[in-house]
């Protein structure tokens, strides 16, 4: 029974660690971002689109701008915080992983694999931006092509990281780019809600870091230690700070009616005139 005390306590204390890693800037970020008004677009925009501009080309064209700006402002400071925290959480990793050691891996995992995983963050934005384009909708496609930027900056941050061969807990060794630091489930929640957060404040970002948070918590089970996780939500935070946000693309709004729970999204106002 004492065992089963110590486990759970450590479990609470993993998740605190987690959330800890959301924290540094994301209220001046929220603060700075909300003062933002929706940016003039000219038809020279569409032809040669700066890195402040948020056209399909910027995906490719500024690849190497917001790799830049995920280490100056913001993102600096939040990987500031975040490898302290990740320093401190290296003193806990083993005992971690056995607290969160569990030889039956049940569904909620499985779901948090899926709901982490890097294409489903890039893909349904590439699907939105294709909707969006199709109707006309420019600023839901601007924010579409955002997430996908801030995407591809954790994913190379990421994968670079990962040449770095650390074994998962249930591994003696790894290979080069299949390492366990840092998260990469982590890194690409974290930078969605981020985008999302920046966007439309608390409302939305209050599910989007919940569900990052489930999916960070997910992975302490048998396949990452509490480092890789938190480093890989610093990660997450970063990127999504380092890409510059459109204009505001519509509303989001609670959604609660017999049967369904969550949020809804006007994208109305995004519509051309």
């Amino acid at each position: 029974m004492q065992s089963v005390r110590v486990a759970f306590l450590v479990r609470r204390v993993s998740l605190v660690a987690v959330l800890s890693a959301t924290c540094p800037v994301l209220a001046e970020a929220q603060a700075n971002d909300a003062a933002l008004t929706p940016p003039a677009t000219s038809e020279s925009d569409t032809v040669d689109e700066p890195c402040d501009k948020h056209g399909i080309s910027t995906v490719v064209r500024c690849v190497f701008h917001d790799l830049g700006q995920f280490t100056r402002g913001r993102s600096r400071v939040v990987l500031g915080a975040g490898a302290s925290l990740t320093l401190v959480s290296l003193l806990l990793d083993d005992r971690i992983a056995q607290a969160w050691r569990d030889d039956d891996q049940d569904g909620a995992v499985d779901l948090a694999e899926h709901l982490g995983e890097g294409g489903l963050h890039s893909g349904i934005p590439a699907a939105v931006y294709l909707i969006a384009k199709a109707t006309d909708q420019t600023e839901a496609a601007e924010l579409s092509v955002t997430l996908i930027r801030a995407h591809v900056v954790s994913s190379v941050v990421t994968r670079s990281l990962k040449l770095l061969p650390r074994p998962r807990p249930y591994q003696h060794a790894a290979t080069p780019t299949k390492g366990s630091f840092p998260s990469g489930h982590t890194s690409a929640t974290f930078a969605t809600a981020t985008v999302l957060q920046r966007r439309w404040g608390w409302r939305a970002g209050v599910p989007a870091f919940t569900m990052a948070t489930y999916v960070a918590a997910s992975r302490l089970q048998n396949l990452h230690y509490l480092s890789d996780v938190v480093f890989g939500a610093t990660i997450g935070i970063a990127s999504g700070l380092s890409v510059d946000l459109p204009g505001l693309p519509g509303r989001v709004s609670p959604l609660v009616r017999p049967g369904a729970v969550g949020f809804s999204l006007d994208l109305s106002g995004s519509l051309k005139p």
